[in-house]
């Protein structure tokens, strides 16, 4: 009977000194609020990363049209040679951390640059895996005979195809939707 007396006194000490634990339907709906801050917060997160990799691919276009267009002042307003000019530092020779490829090249990824040239004008795409998506700058510094993305007047044109893939996405073949001169349209 000792045992129960010390059950009973410590129980009555516990709820004089309003000691008392936490009862387990206390419990469950802590972990029912948890799991629904949970439910919230993880595709919030998943869609913020996803904007991301678009945000990586755009700003990556912006860097290599930097160059392109430093390039086509270096070289006496062309884009003839980017590749392998003797005379002004090419494409290649720009430390950015991006890897250019051919305009037949599909870009693969945010930071490899598929890029096609004539003389007065660059086509530049990057890919975003994640979303899917190809963007795309054209710049145009003369009227061109023949069009470009359908393109013939003197701009700069931005785009993006939505649900691509990597092996659509090369500056010589991609066919976008719609171009914009403002900047790049929503992704």
């Amino acid at each position: 009977m000792k045992n129960v007396e010390r059950l009973r006194a410590r129980r009555l000490k516990i709820e004089e000194d309003g000691e008392q634990g936490f009862t387990l339907i206390e419990l469950l709906v802590v972990l029912l609020i948890i799991g629904i801050l949970l439910a919230i917060a993880i595709p919030t997160f998943l869609s913020v990363t996803k904007s991301a990799n678009n945000t990586a691919a755009q700003s990556n276009l912006q860097t290599a049209f930097t160059g392109a267009k430093t390039y086509f002042e270096a070289a006496n307003q062309t884009y003839t040679g980017i590749f392998g000019s003797t005379t002004v530092s090419n494409i290649n020779q720009v430390d950015t951390g991006l890897q250019f490829v051919t305009g037949s090249t599909n870009s693969s990824a945010s930071n490899v640059i598929s890029i096609t040239t004539g003389n007065v004008y660059v086509a530049l795409t990057s890919y975003s895996a994640p979303t899917k998506d190809c963007w795309g700058i054209l710049d145009i510094t003369a009227t061109l005979g023949t069009a470009v993305w359908g393109q013939t007047a003197v701009g700069t044109y931005f785009g993006v195809l939505k649900n691509s893939t990597a092996a659509a996405c090369k500056a010589t073949t991609t066919s976008f939707a719609s171009l914009v001169t403002n900047g790049f349209p929503p992704g």
